[in-house]
């Protein structure tokens, strides 16, 4: 079997290059929760309840433009509330969650007064009242100082927000128009910066005007205003590196690469000498598409992908979120089913924004969300140190993730990241419509593919819909094979053919999310293993290894 699959990838590499202080369940927080020490009080028991529902803790800068004062008092709480967690064994972080800012509706839901600078300025002249012009000399001013209040508190790592970007800052510059060519701010600080970096004589409508019909000069002016971000982000880091240097740096980001977030990324990684963290997001936050968030994990695992998997990236963890984070928007299984999906496709930990201080109370978050992400929590984390030394195996595509995912419904193993590859699906093959076609002629094509590559790791052999990922390590040893449910009832019994398992190992141990594990006998038989599952229940996953 492992002479057909080909590395696509240095992703084994991935655990020698880890943080020393990795995490994989981070539960981000709001500023909201750190207001008052009252506030923080009943925040920590809402956590300390909940034993295993996260193992770090992100603290929230506050989303707007605060005075300065407003985040020296922030950062004493942040201290002391870090101390608590650390007493449970959680770490603490800090998402710096407004450099930029992502709107002026959404800053001004905050505090603004600490803004006396240019805003941001969109090509037709339109300023921001509070997103923030990145050039101004007072803005870099006000970032330095409130890094140095928060790098005091020495967390575990820090993740700038992914407002800290060259396009999507209304009213001035709004996201619908980014393809239109509106990045950038337009300023009259930040055109002088251009005009003296190229020997232009632009003014912002002599600019506008000859920037359409020339490619060349708006490449240019793209890149002048991604740097002009990244100069932020190497603020930060430069006060982090200096404060609390074993601090990991990081990104939160958009899950689709792009020239901005690789620069700062790299710059982060530039300024510290040490891996970074990616964090890549947006979108899915109800549970009216459970489809959607599995999707979104897969978008992330992509990402990684796209991104060429560089070493100097330790930490990729996908956004889960909920928005507005009330009790009718999102349910902890869609939760727990998103993060099980990022971590089977090769995503390493998974950052939560899942509560919210005043939306409802935090005995309901207890309840409803951090006590089931507790109960799921074992299998989670048991998950990731199984898989270890080990990555995906399954065929290779470039379609469009959404295309890929119906095809994955049939259970055989795709690729949507990185991992060990069996070669490329062709168009044949992807033509295949689960709901269209009947169980046998599912199967009928599963035993083909495995006959084609000589023998996959794993093989559903029974009706089933839904993913399967197997982990498999370089020298063809199969260490997990983890399964989702996709469908809205249970499924089984799941019938399995599995490779590279040692003939001296006579059991698996079936670990499903939020239920009691199952020891599961095996059958060899013609040089392969054979395994049944029970039961799957309903949109739910779980992963098998063996003993």
């Amino acid at each position: 079997m492992d002479q057909c699959i080909k590395r696509e990838t240095a992703g084994l590499k991935l655990d020698a290059r880890m943080a020393s202080r990795y995490t994989l369940l981070q539960l981000r927080l709001r500023s909201p929760d750190t207001a008052s020490d009252e506030e923080w009080r009943q925040t920590f028991q809402m956590i300390a309840e909940n034993p295993g529902c996260c193992d770090e803790v992100w603290f929230s800068t506050g989303i707007g433009v605060p005075p300065l004062e407003w985040h020296a008092e922030n950062a004493r709480r942040i201290a002391f509330g870090a101390e608590q967690l650390h007493s449970l064994g959680i770490q603490a972080g800090i998402q710096i969650q407004a450099t930029i800012g992502h709107a002026d509706s959404i800053s001004d839901s905050e505090r603004t007064d600490g803004k006396q600078w240019r805003g941001w300025t969109g090509r037709d002249g339109t300023e921001c009242r509070f997103c923030n012009c990145p050039r101004q000399p007072a803005f870099l001013d006000y970032i330095r100082k409130m890094a140095e209040y928060y790098a005091a508190c020495k967390p575990s790592s820090v993740w700038i927000d992914d407002d800290l970007r060259i396009w999507g800052h209304e009213p001035a510059a709004p996201s619908s128009k980014a393809s239109d060519g509106w990045i950038g701010c337009w300023c009259d600080k930040c055109i002088a910066d251009f005009n003296a970096e190229t020997g232009g004589h632009w003014t912002r409508e002599t600019l506008d005007k000859a920037m359409l019909p020339n490619s060349e000069l708006f490449r240019q002016w793209k890149s002048f205003s991604g740097r002009s971000v990244v100069a932020v982000a190497k603020t930060i880091a430069e006060v982090f590196l200096r404060i609390s240097p074993e601090t990991m740096l990081a990104l939160q980001h958009g899950s689709k690469v792009n020239e901005a977030f690789t620069m700062i990324l790299e710059a982060l990684h530039e300024v510290s000498g040490k891996p970074v963290g990616s964090r890549p997001g947006g979108g899915a936050y109800y549970d009216i598409n459970p489809n959607d968030q599995v999707m979104k994990s897969l978008m992330s695992s992509r990402f990684r992908k796209d991104m060429e998997n560089p070493e100097w990236i330790s930490v990729w963890t996908p956004e889960v979120e909920s928005y507005p984070r009330n009790y009718g928007s999102r349910s902890a299984q869609s939760i727990i089913v998103e993060a099980f999906a990022a971590l089977m496709t090769g995503m390493n930990a998974v950052s939560m924004l899942v509560t919210h201080t005043g939306h409802e109370t935090r005995e309901c978050y207890s309840r409803t969300i951090l006590r089931p992400l507790a109960n799921a929590s074992p299998v989670l984390k048991s998950y990731a140190v199984a898989c270890k030394g080990a990555l995906p195996a399954g065929f290779s595509s470039g379609i469009p993730v959404d295309k890929l995912y119906a095809f994955s419904h049939t259970g055989i193993p795709v690729l949507f990241g990185v991992g060990s590859s069996y070669g490329d699906l062709t168009e044949a093959d992807l033509q295949l419509n689960r709901c269209l076609k009947t169980s046998s002629e599912v199967q009928n094509l599963r035993d083909e593919l495995d006959k084609r590559v000589g023998g996959m790791a794993a093989v559903v052999e029974s009706p089933f819909v839904g993913l399967l990922v197997p982990h498999v390590t370089a020298d063809g040893q199969l260490k997990t094979v983890a399964l989702l449910n996709v469908r809205i009832d249970a499924q089984g019994p799941v019938s399995l053919r599995l490779r590279g398992i040692s003939p001296d190992v006579r059991h698996a141990i079936w670990h499903e999310l939020r239920r009691p594990s199952l020891k599961l006998p095996l059958c060899y038989e013609d040089g392969c293993c054979h395994l049944v599952i029970p039961e799957i229940s309903a949109w739910n996953g779980g992963y098998l290894d063996f003993q």
